[in-house]
């Protein structure tokens, strides 16, 4: 393993342990304030965060030379990663335990590895095939009810899902377009287009609930996690190595959750959302697991 890949597998362990914790500070948010609410604030300060990383860095620099393309890839990714999110968090709202909605988000491997067997030509494998129908049996079963599987209907479900596919699309498009795409840039624009929706909508539609000092901790540091640490370290690992192996890392977000809920939210997974969990755990292993070559003699 080479220094780059290397720094590719820490950035994105860095980018799963920073979900993990964004997604445990923002449930702790979102207990108490509305969707609208928790948007306009967690993406405004994302705004902040993101302008003080881009000029203080002077990441502006990176956009000489292809301006334009690296501006389209950049709002491209943005909006995709931007729907993705918001329907994350609706998710998050919406279910118990945030690391039920990590562990359901784990098909995302999925549609990245048939995504990049259909548009990136990478290779197909055997083993890609178990992983992925692993990987569908742990979403299934984390989604069963008795009497059936009536957790795909839940609209927590259908969220996570449907964000998963988001995020993919955006992982592909984020590993082709790599040459010109700017981490710091991309989630700046996300975060400002978020911002602004969010407010739109507020005015609008919302109600204006007291912030304590507590929420405004957890917005504050998770929106500084997931807006900016996950982007641009998620990103950077994209430059540096496979978006399957991004993807696995990443996919421990699982797990990381799980902890982080347990200590500090006080929610555990029932036993078949664990196993369940588990199974997609092993499922994007899987897909992603390359065996080395066996030296020449």
């Amino acid at each position: 393993m080479n220094r780059q890949q290397t720094n590719g597998y820490l950035y994105a362990l860095g980018a799963s342990l920073a979900l993990a914790a964004s997604f445990v500070f923002s449930k702790s948010a979102l207990n108490h304030l509305s969707m609208l609410q928790f948007g306009m604030f967690w993406f405004s300060l994302g705004v902040l965060w993101n302008g003080i990383w881009f000029f203080t860095r002077r990441e502006y620099k990176q956009l000489r030379g292809d301006t334009g393309r690296k501006t389209g890839v950049a709002v491209v990714i943005a909006v995709l990663e931007g729907a993705a999110t918001g329907l994350f968090y609706l998710a998050i709202k919406a279910m118990e335990n945030p690391a039920v909605v990590a562990f359901i988000g784990n098909i995302g491997p999925v549609f990245v590895t048939l995504m990049g067997i259909l548009l990136l030509k990478e290779r197909f494998r055997t083993l890609q095939v178990v992983g992925i129908v692993t990987t569908i049996v742990g979403v299934f079963v984390i989604n069963f009810r008795e009497g059936g599987f009536a957790g795909f209907v839940d609209p927590g479900s259908i969220y996570v899902i449907s964000a998963a596919f988001l995020f993919s699309v955006a992982t592909i498009v984020g590993r082709r377009m790599h040459q010109w795409l700017v981490p710091g840039y991309m989630s700046l624009i996300r975060s400002f287009l978020l911002a602004v929706t969010m407010a739109l909508l507020f005015l609008r539609f919302g109600e204006l609930s007291p912030l304590s000092l507590k929420i405004w901790k957890d917005l504050a540091l998770g929106s500084l996690l997931e807006t900016l640490i996950v982007i641009v370290f998620a990103y950077q690992a994209l430059k540096m190595i496979e978006a399957t192996k991004t993807s696995l890392l990443i996919s421990t977000k699982g797990v990381w959750t799980l902890l982080l809920a347990w200590i500090f939210l006080g929610v555990f997974p029932t036993g078949l959302e664990l196993t369940g969990g588990l199974l997609t755990l092993v499922g994007v292993w899987l897909i992603t697991w390359n065996r080395e070559p066996a030296p020449q003699k």
